[in-house]
């Protein structure tokens, strides 16, 4: 489950000047494997100046469209040493190594359904929230989307193409408003960025949109992620099961200290730690107060999945089956999935003498 596999680059194509759309070709044998959900993401793991790097993006793709590749949208970072190396040196038919599909930033779908879904992204935010557009359209004849995608300038708007040929495609069912906050716009309300503020006037002007009854999908800086959910949850008492999000960064929370605090207050003791990776059993102790259970499995060379270690994504997700530990942080996780014993190892710290995970959820 937790396996990296070859698969060859089949589309390395410039989408902006600082973006690449990256496809790989599933063959047959791995068809099962990588399955995949509308809003999911793929790891990868690469050499960079020789040394071995891991980076998720989100599949651009959806379901419904039955393709046998795999497309993510990977844009340029300042000083990125992986999104550096797929916009300046990828090429095609190079053989990259990939971990099938995760994550759970998404919802389920009935053709009989009479739906307003809307997507609210800034820059690379797209990818998620385009599959997830895509998918309720094919699945839900009967119901509509909107997308208000935010950029600097209509230059770097990505998918564009993509995007404009759905519209044209589900014949007035998708209907996208662009945002730009460095360019002028004839008409102010679409100058500036996606805000609690910029949301109040886009319903006012799109009146037929039933705020508390629509499902939304939220992707890109993590203040525009925590602004909007809170505006809707809280402001438009829009139900917190219909407001879905996903982190591409930790964002930097005011409670930053207090969490370090919590850590600070649980208690200093060794534990003997046993994690389940693919139905192997590794054990190894460890203090409470020092690395995390994710950094000591590596320390000591075990097969362990991870990508961010942030606790942004889910790779390094483990089941506690024994014992208890303590999670410094959760970009990732839901309520639920908190609730019935799921933890992100890099943010987990034992807090029992013995603890056990399992890997292979």
């Amino acid at each position: 489950m937790n396996s990296f596999y070859k698969l060859k680059t089949v589309k390395v194509q410039k989408d902006t000047k600082d973006a690449v759309n990256v496809s790989v070709e599933i063959p047959e044998e791995l068809k099962d494997k990588f399955k995949f959900k509308q809003g999911q993401y793929l790891n990868f793991k690469v050499m960079v100046d020789g040394v071995e790097e891991r980076r998720s993006y989100s599949i651009c793709n959806a379901p419904s469209e039955k393709s046998n590749t795999l497309e993510v949208l990977v844009k340029l970072l300042e000083g990125g040493k992986v999104s550096g190396y797929f916009n300046e040196h990828l090429h095609m038919d190079e053989v990259l190594e990939v971990m099938p599909p995760m994550g759970g930033f998404n919802t389920t779908y009935h053709p009989t359904n009479t739906k307003t879904y809307i997507g609210l992204a800034a820059g690379s935010g797209i990818s998620p929230i385009l599959s997830n557009l895509k998918e309720s359209l094919h699945q839900e004849p009967n119901s509509d989307a909107y997308l208000f995608y935010s950029n600097r300038s209509m230059d770097c708007v990505m998918k564009k193409a993509e995007i404009e040929k759905l519209v044209e495609d589900f014949k007035g069912r998708l209907k996208v408003v662009y945002l730009v906050s460095r360019e002028k716009h004839e008409d102010p309300i679409f100058e500036g960025r996606i805000s609690a503020e910029k949301l109040d006037h886009l319903f006012d002007r799109f009146s037929e949109i039933n705020v508390q009854e629509a499902t939304y999908f939220i992707c890109g800086p993590s203040e525009m992620i925590k602004g909007i959910s809170d505006y809707l949850k809280k402001d438009k008492k829009v139900p917190a099961i219909q407001v879905l999000y996903e982190y591409f960064s930790a964002p930097d929370e005011e409670n930053s200290q207090e969490m370090s605090d919590e850590f600070k207050a649980i208690a200093n003791i060794e534990s003997m730690v046993t994690v389940i990776i693919d139905d192997d059993e590794y054990s190894f102790h460890l203090n409470s107060k020092k690395e995390s259970i994710l950094d000591k499995a590596l320390k000591d060379n075990l097969p362990v999945p991870f990508a961010c270690k942030g606790g942004v994504c889910c790779t390094c997700k483990a089941e506690v089956l024994e014992g208890e530990v303590f999670m410094e942080k959760n970009f990732a996780l839901t309520e639920d999935e908190v609730a019935r014993g799921f933890v992100l190892t890099c943010q987990c710290h034992p807090t029992t003498n013995v603890v056990m995970l399992n890997y292979d959820v």
